[in-house]
């Protein structure tokens, strides 16, 4: 529960105290707990491997909650390439889910995405997972395998093509816009291009971020899908 808990998205955010993490740590393992089944070794006595068992499950607990994390990662690389092109990216802001500095852009993709994950109950779907993996997992058995490595890695896969679909009308309105700015250039010399083309990428691409909001929308309900979808494909290979 720990693990979990100070590791994955929303309830790992700064802004939430560590008391109210540890009580919610509480409230999440009285409930659960009636639905554990336990093995031989848990019962057997404290020793050696019930330390082993405690560090285990705050392995997998982790693996859990930066997996979900993930989804977070896609929605703020999203921002974070749109305030590239843009260039808006030294326009820093504090962002709270990342615990670090990001864009103006970047910091918007965050809030619409955290409003959207609790619209999609994103929320239940982590704790559905937590509690589906004492079934899936016997908290009693000393073992931990390398497959949600592999799971991981085609994740992160998944959502690097996620988020070049994002981030896509942006980037593409920006390069002809770019193009037309040099073919104008080449014809009307007097033109200074260079400052002439700033303003003008930044509006196009404010005005095609705000538009392709319903596209970003979409693409953020497949991405819950595939985040739920890996989780329990994590849970299985552990």
């Amino acid at each position: 529960m720990i693990g979990f808990v100070f590791s994955a998205a929303i309830f790992s955010m700064p802004s939430v105290s560590a008391p109210l993490k540890v009580l919610f740590c509480l409230i999440l393992a009285m409930t659960v707990y009636p639905f554990v089944k336990v093995g031989p070794e848990v019962t057997a006595g404290f020793g050696d491997n019930l330390i082993l068992l405690a560090g285990r499950e705050i392995i997998i607990g982790l693996i859990l909650g930066f997996l979900t994390r993930l989804f977070f990662f896609a929605v703020s690389m999203t921002g974070e390439v749109i305030s590239i092109s843009l260039g808006l990216s030294s326009a820093q802001l504090y962002n709270p889910m990342m615990a670090s500095q990001g864009g103006v852009i970047e910091q918007f993709h965050v809030i619409i995405g955290s409003m959207f994950f609790l619209l999609l109950n994103g929320h239940h779907i982590l704790i559905s997972a937590l509690v589906q993996s004492f079934d899936l997992i016997a908290v009693g058995i000393l073992s931990l395998k390398t497959g949600p490595l592999v799971e991981l890695a085609t994740f992160g896969q998944d959502l690097l093509i996620l988020t070049l679909k994002m981030s896509a009308p942006v980037l593409v309105s920006i390069l002809i816009a770019n193009l037309a700015m040099g073919i104008l250039g080449r014809a009307i010399p007097q033109i200074n291009v260079l400052v002439t083309s700033f303003p003008v990428t930044i509006m196009l691409g404010l005005i095609v971020m705000f538009v392709g909001i319903p596209l970003f929308v979409f693409e953020m309900n497949g991405l819950v899908d595939i985040t739920a979808t890996k989780l329990m494909q994590v849970l299985k290979t552990l």
